[in-house]
């Protein structure tokens, strides 16, 4: 039995050999909708795990489940809070970035003395995500619960996307149309950005790196747009096991032993590996739980979303994600381009992906 960080060009070379890797893991882009008819059924083993760690949290269907049957394990999810230099605040007086009017204020003023914030508005996994959370918070929708229908052309899409342009242009640096995922954690560890909004992985690399710094670097939740209303897009990642594996039994046999791993993969990830199992989440948990810095990671649990919310990661939302068309759309805004405008073609794109796998 072998596993590997799946792509979706290695799934789609194995599977068209019909041969290849027991297990499959998915990183990121989850391929659980495109494939399922090719995966084994893992209704079994989910219910097992589920029953045994007190059931999955609620952003464990959409990427594990396709028409009522399992054919995905959720491995771990990696969350993103707001990163914030808690002594620049208080030099200029400013609270806690809590909502995202805060942290624009925020931007505005420090960006002002030289310390502005940053966002990926590229082609870049960050940027697929984090732009999805603020306009998510917004009230913005990318489809509905069944998967079928595109939400995304919205007074609250567009007020997401006002808001998005406003941040850049008083806030941000024209830097963060090209950043790459490693980007904001060198921006923060540098010394110069007021927050990010990113992984606990910028948080680590400006630990490792810079520690005066480090010392002045504080966690809030994902901040809310409209009021109490936060939406934190996710990068989550899962396995699944070809039909044609050789060795299915064994396969199913190490998710269940993975699933049990929870707390070493916490540890030994720094507190990155968030878990899908719920009773995971009784503080104080391992590392994140020791940490005041990081105890807010607790409770994102029941905020955490993936692309397509708040409905399913389905075949044609992951070739979106994979095409960037929502970075796409929010850049465009940035650089000056009318929400209307800006959805009228993201609109276009997703019909047109749509389409594509109505026929399939």
């Amino acid at each position: 039995m072998r596993h590997e960080p799946g792509s979706h060009l290695g799934n789609v070379l194995e599977f068209g050999a019909g041969t290849g890797h027991d297990l499959i893991y998915n990183v990121g882009t989850i391929l659980t909708g495109l494939y399922y008819k090719n995966l084994v059924d893992l209704t079994d083993i989910a219910e097992k795990i589920g029953s045994k760690w007190g059931g999955w949290i609620p952003a464990a269907i959409p990427i594990s489940v396709v028409q009522g049957h399992w054919y995905a394990i959720p491995d771990f999810y990696i969350v993103a809070p707001m990163i914030y230099r808690k002594d620049l605040f208080e030099q200029s007086n400013l609270k806690a970035p809590d909502t995202w009017e805060l942290a624009r204020v925020a931007g505005r003023t420090l960006k002002a003395k030289g310390n502005p914030c940053g966002i990926a508005f590229s082609h870049c996994n960050d940027a697929n995500l984090f732009l999805r959370s603020v306009v998510f918070s917004f009230g913005g929708q990318e489809a509905d619960p069944s998967g079928q229908n595109i939400l995304l052309d919205s007074p609250e899409t567009r007020e997401g996307l006002r808001f998005l342009r406003a941040l850049f242009e008083e806030a941000m640096t024209p830097e963060v149309f090209s950043w790459d995922d490693a980007s904001d954690n060198r921006f923060l560890a540098s010394g110069v950005a007021c927050w990010v909004h990113d992984a606990i992985s910028a948080y680590r690399t400006t630990e490792d790196t810079n520690p005066k710094v480090f010392a002045n670097c504080h966690l809030a939740l994902e901040p809310a747009g409209q009021p109490n209303k936060r939406v934190s897009i996710a990068n989550p990642n899962a396995y699944a096991i070809w039909k044609f594996a050789k060795n299915v039994p064994a396969a199913k046999e190490f998710l269940v032993f993975l699933a049990d791993q929870w707390k070493d993969a916490m540890v030994g990830s720094r507190g990155y590996n968030m878990p899908f199992i719920k009773n995971a989440y009784q503080k104080p948990m391992p590392i994140i739980g020791a940490d005041p810095k990081l105890q807010i990671l607790q409770d994102f649990p029941n905020i955490v979303s993936f692309a397509g919310h708040p409905g399913p990661f389905t075949m044609p939302v992951q070739e979106i994600v994979a095409t960037f068309v929502f970075p796409d759309m929010c850049t465009r805004v940035a650089r000056g381009q009318s929400p209307d405008d800006a959805i009228k073609w993201a609109m276009a794109e997703y019909k047109r992906i749509y389409a594509k796998y109505a026929k399939v």
